[in-house]
């Protein structure tokens, strides 16, 4: 008996004081030694150890339900809790609200109690019980606990023993722990629990295990499976720090060796968490009653040389659909925090894999966090019927999403520790309620209203692309373009060409050809000279001598004869022909040379058969800029540089409207100056959005940014600019009005979160010579855009798994000016003194023409033609006599004389 008692003494004596020593109190840590936040959908609770105090909000959860208990609360044994370790709540509580916690009072005694709100008329009515565990063991840092199966009581797993809190008779029931496992996490379902931890395998190193657990409330301490390794099964490259994990001592508290289990009730299955492997694991439990009991299914991580993905796993349903894992990023060697997100999965449809895409990423652009909320997060907890979802954060506050209903999502963005249900923006949808964000709608189908279905494009022939907002018709993606083309010089530049081929020739291609054509009245004035001649000839035959109305014709005839200057009457016949084809090209030069320039000509040129044609030849060529050109032309160049642009951004099929934070920024030596937005309007059922910015100068470069995860189908860039004038008139700076349309090759494409466009401006001088040597040439001038844009990497392929990551949108535009500017010179073909040159000239060549026909007639064929007549009529003559000599010589040789 004396040397018992010696034992016992120098165990609390020595033993004891050295564990008590060991703990580590650090109020302001709420990542130390267990997890302080809890939900159900009836309350949702966490503690705050610097304030001392349990935050608890009932059902339904606002700020009004707010209430506060004292962690110092004595409760029904007068034991005050010093430093809680964690806070449990059942998953399906069908009583009063209540929760269980865990903590050290202050006289280094480990404490489980239980504060359940009653129902007396006031909101923060409470009964307390609490209860001392394991008086006979020192503190133990590995302290977690969990409800049993059937919620009738709560289970303390430690390094050195294992108890159960029974909430029927309030007795603390403990064992000592016989289990191969130094625990980390506990989750429980009606039939079995999951308890993760480290396993010592050797003296001098532990691993990472689990094992199944069958609880039996008071009776007895919970009987296990077979542990199973957890970390032994994962494979990491030689050059992954994470190759080199080493655990040596499982019992060894650490943060950086934190694990987290969550069971789904109804799909059995389990999901374990390792925080220093940055990997979740996924294991399906068929039959808790066999050996074989849990089988893994697959594993999933975020990166070498990291931990923390997977520090905190929640289910989001009890059927094991979708679940929430805390994806925080710390450095591997100092285990410096990075950043903090979580991801929901969805689990049930596209499984659980390194290649699984996570449904939803919190924070992003549409769901930041609050001002209240500090961004570093350390634990999840989940309300499973209702879908609710807690995040607890480095500084001890809590930010409750609440699960919005259909057409709705909730907003983060207030400061308010609970989310808001704001509706889903335009072109997006979801049918269920949830604290996902909304979807946006598929190819083919568009959403403009309550954002709980999207309906379906009826014409195939709209736009209507991933995300739309509308349907909208082919006129509205239509480009706008200026003729920039100019003329080019007709194959015939020399006018005595034009006019020899446009009196001479004979087009039968059209009615108007033939009209306008000169042979044709030629022609119809030699057919009427023709009919007279005949008529002279019957006149001449029936009548031989003299007659006054034919004398009288004669006589006139003669007087009209130009080329025989008056010698024959039919002379006068041919120069009628000669006078209606002169005045033809008269005619035809006169109208021709009023086509000049081409910008006053109105209308096709009737007066030949090729009604385009101008009487101007074009000259087009590329000339250096100077920075001063001849006096003449730098007006027009004045007029260029002093044009004010006016950069329009349409962006089509969008759910961006003008009250949206739209920023555009001039970029200057990698600094941004805002540039104001001069107009915003929005057309098409306002689904495209349309900017307007003036522009201080014409070589630039600018950002426009569009926050938030809104799509745009298509985009539409250009510029505009005024007219002006200059000396009346000489000088015209024409408006400038161009713009181009992207669209995506394929519909379910967005355009992509970066794109980059350039708009290389080119200075069009056209120089318009005057028809009048004395005259003034006049000076026009354009800009002509030319677009340089990667269109391969304008749009981007858009689902539910991407979008959300889109945190804004930014188009980066550079406008430049071209070193070169173009040249058009039209000048006149024919100028009036030409004209009438050439004219004259005409005149008399088709004279000296039909002289010289007619001279050759007269001295060659009416010679020819009289001599052959005379030959004929010799001819014929002498026949006659031949015949008469003939018939005497006859008529002798058949005489009788008389006698």
């Amino acid at each position: 008996m004396m040397l018992s008692g010696i034992v016992l003494l120098f165990i609390y004596l020595c033993i004891l004081p050295n564990r008590v020593i060991s703990y580590t109190k650090q109020a302001n840590s709420y990542d130390l030694y267990g997890q302080k936040i809890s939900m159900n959908d009836q309350l949702i609770v966490y503690a705050n150890n610097v304030y001392l105090e349990y935050i608890v909000f009932l059902a339904p959860f606002s700020t009004s339900q707010l209430c506060i208990v004292n962690i110092t609360d004595l409760g029904t044994n007068n034991i005050q809790c010093d430093f809680v370790y964690s806070v449990v709540t059942s998953k399906n509580q069908t009583t009063l609200p209540y929760f269980v916690y865990n903590c050290v009072d202050i006289q280094n005694r480990m404490v489980i109690g239980r504060i359940k709100f009653i129902n007396n008329g006031t909101l923060c009515a409470y009964k307390h019980r609490n209860s001392l565990v394991g008086s006979n063991y020192s503190i133990q840092d590995n302290f977690v606990i969990g409800f049993d199966a059937q919620n009738e009581g709560v289970y303390a797993f430690t390094d050195d023993f294992i108890a159960y809190y029974d909430f029927q008779s309030w007795n603390m029931t403990v064992w000592r722990n016989t289990l191969p496992i130094s625990p980390r996490a506990i989750d429980f379902t009606t039939d079995y629990g999951v308890l993760a931890g480290y396993c010592q395998d050797t003296p001098s190193q532990a691993f990472e295990c689990a094992m199944i657990v069958f609880g039996s409330g008071s009776l007895s301490s919970p009987s296990h499976g077979s542990r199973f390794s957890i970390g032994s099964s994962l494979n990491f490259s030689w050059a992954d720090l994470r190759s080199t994990h080493f655990v040596a001592t499982a019992r060894v508290y650490s943060t950086s060796n934190l694990m987290s289990v969550s069971i789904s009730t109804i799909a059995n299955r389990v999901l374990i968490g390792i925080r220093a492997l940055n990997v979740a694991l996924l294991y399906v439990v068929n039959d808790p009653t066999t050996s074989n009991t849990i089988y893994p299914v697959s594993t999933r991580q975020t990166g070498m040389n990291r931990m923390g993905f997977g520090r905190s796993i929640v289910w989001l349903d009890n059927q094991g659909k979708k679940a929430a894992i805390l994806a925080n990023q710390y450095t591997y060697t100092t285990n410096e925090w990075i950043s903090s997100a979580f991801h929901i999965y969805d689990i049930e449809s596209d499984g659980f894999s390194d290649q699984t895409q996570p449904i939803l990423i919190y924070p992003n652009s549409q769901q930041i966090v609050g001002p209240l909320i500090n961004p570093s997060f350390i634990r999840l907890a989940s309300s499973r019927t209702s879908g609710h979802l807690g995040i607890f954060d480095t500084s001890g506050d809590a930010l409750i999403i609440l699960s919005a209903p259909p057409g709705f999502y909730p907003a983060t963005d207030r400061p308010s520790y609970f989310s808001t249900s704001v509706p889903c923006i335009r072109g997006a949808n979801r049918s269920y309620a949830s604290i996902e964000l909304c979807i946006p709608c598929e190819n083919g189908t568009m959403s403009s209203l309550d954002g709980i279905s999207c309906e379906a494009c009826s014409d195939p022939d709209v736009f209507c692309p991933y995300g739309a907002v509308a349907a909208l018709p082919s006129t509205a993606l239509e480009s706008v373009e200026q003729d920039q083309d100019y003329p080019e010089s007709p194959e015939t530049t020399v006018f005595d060409d034009l006019l020899m081929q446009n009196m001479f020739s004979f087009n039968t291609k059209s009615l108007h050809c033939v009209l306008v054509s000169p042979i044709t009245w030629v022609l119809l004035v030699i057919g009427f000279g023709s009919l007279v001649l005949v008529a002279m000839a019957i006149s001449t035959i029936m009548c031989p001598g003299k007659h006054p109305v034919r004398d009288q014709a004669k006589a006139i005839f003669k007087k009209m004869d130009l080329i025989g200057e008056g010698e024959l009457w039919i002379g006068g016949l041919v120069s009628a022909a000669v006078v209606v084809l002169v005045i033809c090209a008269y005619s035809f030069s006169n109208a021709y040379f009023h086509q000049y320039p081409i910008e006053s000509v109105v209308g096709e040129s009737l007066f030949a058969c090729d009604t385009t044609m101008r009487n101007a030849k074009f000259t087009t060529s590329m000339q250096m800029k100077k920075a001063r050109q001849a006096k003449e032309i730098q007006p027009i160049f004045d007029l260029l540089e002093a044009q004010s642009f006016t950069l329009t951004i349409d962006l089509i099929n969008t759910a961006f409207t003008c009250s949206d934070t739209l920023l555009v920024q001039r970029i200057i030596s990698y600094a941004f100056i805002n540039l104001p937005i001069a107009s915003c309007t929005m057309h098409y059922n306002n689904s495209i959005l349309s900017l307007s910015i003036l522009l201080p100068s014409h070589n630039m470069n600018m950002q426009v940014t569009l926050p938030g995860l809104r799509t745009v189908g298509a985009i539409r860039v250009g510029l505009t600019g005024p007219a002006a004038t200059y000396e009346d008139g000489r000088y015209t700076l024409l408006a400038l009005n161009v713009s181009s349309i992207f669209i995506p090759t394929s519909f379910n494409n967005v355009l992509a979160p970066s794109t980059e466009y350039t708009l290389q401006l080119s200075e069009i001088v056209n120089q318009t010579d005057p028809l009048n040597v004395n005259d003034f040439s006049k000076y026009s001038a354009t800009w002509f855009a030319t677009y340089d844009v990667r269109t391969d990497e304008l749009f981007t392929q858009q689902d539910r798994y991407s979008f959300f990551q889109r945190s804004q949108t930014n188009l980066t535009i550079t406008i430049e000016e071209d070193v070169y500017y173009v040249k058009n010179l039209q000048q006149p073909i024919a100028r009036q003194t030409e004209v009438i040159f050439h004219n004259l000239l005409f005149t008399i060549v088709v004279l000296e023409l039909f002289g010289l026909l007619f001279l050759v007639c007269k001295l060659l064929v009416v010679p020819l033609v009289r001599r052959i007549h005379e030959r004929v009529h010799r001819y014929h003559a002498k026949n006659q006599v031949n015949t008469k000599e003939n018939d005497d010589t006859n008529t002798e040789s058949t005489t009788i004389p008389l006698q």
